[in-house]
């Protein structure tokens, strides 16, 4: 009897080793966007993903070129397109300044990065396919959480791999909204859908940290790269993460009323530690790859730590 319950505990103790090494985390990369317009870092060990073109429109199509002159060995050409672009242009031609645009780099993969919308669906999936069949190089495009969600409305791009912005969710300029940039109880309405979502995904999440400027409870502008620190003179905390200006002043450059209201927002660890949780737990057509936006902000917290859950 004594020979027999030894035999049951290993054989639980086993059982229960290979249970917990199966749910063991996956073995995370980290990678990091670059958003500037200008490029000259050296000695980057990092996958870069840099935004080389900004594509807007007016009332005509307008091309912005970032300068990149130091070009790391490992990186991927970003190029930002507005929605409104895909509304007054023709992909052919978006799609000529964008090949024209690339023509000096070196490259292996190239990213879209459009928030597109039903309307403009045709349009910009005509764009992507165009550029798969000219570039022959791998295709990747950014996608968000409500494209998922309602992607039999609108659509799954034609591209070879999505990654998933897991940030930037809720209206900007909405005095009551609580975090902009990030809110997970915001996107858990938004975890549907992801295992029957064909496109394999990557994952991005945010860093940095912003104030929204507000009078007469409409947003005036943006502030990034502020910190909570800064609302410690000049301004008075009249809710949470909420602060109204005593004395009209210079603040960060840029000259304030008083009365103004801000709301700071930051990319929070915990919130952080959330979302990768549970992305990890809602998709599992992945890639083991952590996209963090943006490179300037890489100190902030120890990210390898973080996407080891050791943090």
């Amino acid at each position: 009897m004594k020979k027999i319950l030894i035999i049951l505990s290993i054989g639980f103790m086993v059982t229960l080793f290979i249970f917990f090494k199966s749910q063991k985390s996956p073995d995370l990369t980290i990678s990091f966007y670059h958003w500037e317009n200008s490029f000259n870092q050296q000695d980057i060990k990092e996958k870069l993903y840099i935004k080389v073109l900004d594509i807007s429109y007016s009332t005509k199509l307008e091309i912005l070129t970032s300068n990149i002159i130091k070009i790391p060995k490992d990186f991927v050409p970003v190029i930002y397109i507005t929605n409104e672009t895909m509304q007054n242009v023709d992909y052919s031609l978006i799609s000529k300044a964008i090949l024209e645009g690339l023509k000096k780099y070196e490259f292996n993969e190239v990213q879209i990065d459009c928030d597109w919308s039903e309307s403009t669906q045709s349009n910009y999936f005509k764009l992507l396919e165009d550029l798969k069949g000219k570039l022959n190089k791998t295709l990747s495009a950014t996608i968000r959480l409500h494209q998922i969600k309602y992607y039999q409305k609108t659509g799954i791009p034609p591209v070879d791999y999505g990654l998933l912005m897991y940030y930037n969710m809720s209206t900007i300029t909405d005095l009551n909204t609580k975090n902009s940039i990030l809110d997970n109880d915001i996107a858990k309405k938004y975890h549907y859908n992801f295992d029957s979502y064909k496109l394999k995904l990557k994952l991005a999440l945010p860093l940095y940290s912003q104030a929204i400027q507000f009078r007469d409870n409409k947003a005036l502008s943006i502030f990034e790269g502020v910190k909570k620190s800064d609302f410690d003179e000049n301004f008075k905390e009249i809710s949470q993460k909420r602060y109204e200006v005593l004395k009209s002043a210079y603040f960060k450059g840029r000259y304030i009323y008083k009365g103004d209201v801000f709301r700071f927002e930051d990319s929070e660890l915990k919130d952080i530690k959330i979302a990768l949780a549970d992305f990890l737990k809602i998709s599992e057509n992945r890639f083991d790859e952590i996209v963090f936006y943006t490179l300037k902000y890489k100190n902030k917290y120890d990210l390898e730590k973080l996407i080891k859950g050791n943090l």
